[in-house]
């Protein structure tokens, strides 16, 4: 806040918008006293040095003209100049993709990027959500791929099981059973 002191009216509190406007109308005004000052020196100019009337050189005839005249007259004045070029054509921009990934799911590192990414490379990784192990598998998914054969639970099984369920998961539902990260390395 601003505080502005006066002897007559005390003191006046006013925010940083009223003092804003405030100086936006004192400039406003100033403006307004240069056009009048710059007015009244052109008829000044046209009424003669002496004063005494106008100059026969600085004589103006000013004729009035309604609105629907003044446009007609401006759309004549433009019909006259000369077309625009054509536009230049500009290519488009071509959309960028990415190459396609080819990974080799028998590849050790694959899975082992895909488990950092799920559950910071913990192959025993078992929290109770219903899902378990390093690539996180969903209790229903690692038995109806046959995880049961060697574990009940993929927290149980070794890196090397879950791969080989995670290989058999891929085969049947492709890299979207693991959505997230396998988007976040490229995989899909």
């Amino acid at each position: 806040m601003s505080e502005v002191r006066s002897s007559s009216i005390g003191s006046v509190r006013l925010s940083h918008g009223a003092v804003a406007a405030l100086a936006f109308v004192a400039v406003a005004l100033a403006f307004v006293a240069v056009m009048m000052v710059s007015m009244v020196t052109v008829v000044t100019s046209a009424a003669g040095a002496d004063g005494e009337g106008p100059s026969s050189a600085a004589t103006t005839t000013v004729e009035y003209t309604d609105m629907y005249t003044a446009m007609a007259n401006i759309a004549a004045a433009l019909a006259t100049l000369p077309p625009l070029p054509p536009p230049t054509p500009v290519a488009l921009r071509q959309r960028q993709t990415r190459p396609a990934v080819v990974v080799d799911p028998s590849d050790p590192g694959v899975w082992d990027a895909l488990a950092h990414c799920e559950t910071r490379g913990n192959w025993a990784t078992e929290l109770g959500t219903g899902f378990a192990g390093g690539l996180q598998f969903a209790n229903g998914t690692w038995t109806s791929n046959g995880g049961a054969e060697f574990a009940d639970s993929a927290a149980d099984a070794t890196r090397e099981q879950q791969i080989e369920i995670a290989q058999r998961v891929l085969a049947g539902s492709g890299w979207g059973a693991w959505p997230g990260c396998s988007s976040l390395l490229g995989l899909r």
